[in-house]
């Protein structure tokens, strides 16, 4: 074993295998299997289900085509290369997304009855369906605009249905719910958020957040101004001024259908520069300037612009977006904020025409945030960046996790914290789980949205859910619609 390898994840090593076309060694061990490119000094560590049946390796060996066959009291394991371009990556996981994740035209995770086989799918509610849905809606958005395929269009709107119905079915006007369910699948659901309507045909999950906000004020107006006919564009002016109305005459926020303040349902000043002060100032001031910036920009309602003016010169929001990154990591890193903080500054810096507010706050506030987070190697937060940076912003590094994330998207449990080769951090993250100081290649770590924990080092899954492709397919065919990325 090279000294640059060492030391190793796990040991003891049982025995190796030699290619020498390739240059490249593989290691069988009682906790796994262990490669090492030795040509480019490059070690990776394979075990888990998703790519073992038990993690004790009794031998390894090398197939004529240069593949790992891995022996395991369980069975054996073939560990295989697949050369294919990002595309046909992007095709294989928009196959599975609308195959085993499609629930009424909302994307999300689905449960697996038997862990790890994909064809025991049930597509199941999310407790963000809007949010995720409006990604997907964006990145299929983004490929129609690029590629001109029918399939995305239909796709998208399919979704856009999907988010107009979230968005008008309430009896509440304006008030956008979580997510929906045909009536004879809502027994059994817990009545404090899951409310039957009077209709008695739907129900619907309620105590939206403003992570919903987020993702209606992101996808609808990419779908606005890159697909929509005129008819849609319509509705989408109806939807956006129903539902910027009904938070901005209830002073900033987001009430529910018995009139209180959503859980987690604030913008308004007093709230923002007060109790956001401990984590979420600078994110919750950033939505609602990029709500209200997104809102003229399609009604072309100067009363949006007023306000917007408003929480700017009376409020400082403008400011309080600049140190949004240092103010959410002051009390402890949240992925999902900065998700949410990417999501709203995109549209938000695309139709801001202030040159000072634009480049001076808005610009720099996702650069400083790119900037520290660049070592997670995130694909979404670099290339939304680039769309703005133009140059230097490391789209290598963005592809080459695009390139590292499996094919095989179900959540596999994940175990990292005993290897030998991992510093890990003092601090365990904001749900007391341990995480390591760098984020592995993302062939080790289970497959995840943007907004968990990418240091995680141990996770707890099983097989029981397929993750979503959306996290993939969202930041490439961003990066094609912006040609950062070639067809081929």
């Amino acid at each position: 074993i090279p000294e640059w390898a060492r030391p190793l994840p796990v040991e003891p090593v049982r025995c190796v295998t030699l290619n020498t076309r390739d240059n490249e060694l593989w290691a069988a061990t009682p906790l796994g299997l262990i490669f090492l490119d030795l040509q480019h000094r490059r070690k990776l560590y394979f075990a888990s289900k998703r790519w073992l049946p038990n993690d004790d390796v009794i031998s390894v060996e090398i197939t004529y085509e240069g593949h790992a066959l891995a022996r395991t009291p369980s069975g054996d394991s073939l560990i295989m290369r697949r050369y294919i371009t990002l595309e046909q990556k992007a095709l294989h996981f928009e196959h599975i997304t609308q195959e085993r994740h499609n629930r009424l035209g909302m994307i999300a995770n689905s449960l697996l009855k038997t862990p790890g086989d994909v064809s025991s799918f049930i597509l199941i509610p999310d407790d963000n369906d809007g949010q995720w849905t409006e990604m997907y809606l964006a990145a299929e958005s983004f490929r129609f605009a690029t590629t001109g395929d029918p399939e995305a269009l239909r796709n998208a709107r399919e979704s856009f249905q999907a988010m107009e119905r979230l968005l008008t079915i309430s009896p509440v006007k304006g008030y956008p719910v979580r997510s929906v369910l045909p009536a004879d699948e809502c027994k059994g659901k817990d009545t404090s958020i899951w409310h039957m309507l009077p209709t008695g045909d739907w129900c619907i999950k309620s105590d939206t957040s403003v992570d919903e906000l987020v993702g209606h004020y992101f996808g609808l107006p990419i779908y606005y101004d890159l697909v929509a006919d005129e008819t849609e564009k319509e509705t989408i002016r109806r939807l956006i001024t129903n539902l910027t109305d009904y938070i901005v005459d209830n002073g900033y926020r987001l009430l529910d259908e018995n009139g209180k303040v959503t859980t987690h349902g604030h913008w308004e000043p007093e709230w923002v520069n007060t109790h956001g002060r401990l984590g979420d100032q600078g994110l919750n001031s950033l939505q609602a300037l990029s709500a209200l910036r997104s809102a003229y920009h399609i009604t072309r309602n100067e009363k949006y612009l007023q306000k917007y003016d408003y929480l700017i010169k009376e409020h400082r929001y403008h400011r309080n977006t600049l140190k949004q990154k240092e103010i959410s990591d002051r009390h402890q890193i949240n992925h999902d904020s900065d998700e949410m903080a990417l999501l709203s500054f995109y549209n938000l810096i695309r139709y801001e025409t202030d040159p000072e507010l634009r480049n001076k706050y808005y610009l720099e506030g996702m650069r400083l945030s790119w900037l520290k987070d660049l070592p997670e190697r995130n694909p979404e937060q670099i290339i939304f960046y680039g769309a703005f940076a133009e140059h230097d912003f490391r789209l290598d590094l963005a592809v080459q996790t695009l390139r590292e994330i499996p094919l095989d998207l179900v959540m596999w449990s994940v175990r990292n914290s005993h290897r030998a080769d991992i510093a890990a951090a003092q601090r365990p993250d904001r749900f007391k789980n341990l995480q390591s100081l760098l984020v592995l290649p993302y062939t080790e770590i289970q497959t995840m949205r943007w907004a968990d924990n990418m240091y995680q080092l141990d996770t707890n899954s099983d097989g029981n859910y397929e993750a979503c492709a959306t996290f993939w397919l969202l930041p490439y065919w961003m990066a094609r619609y912006y040609d950062m990325i070639q067809e081929n």
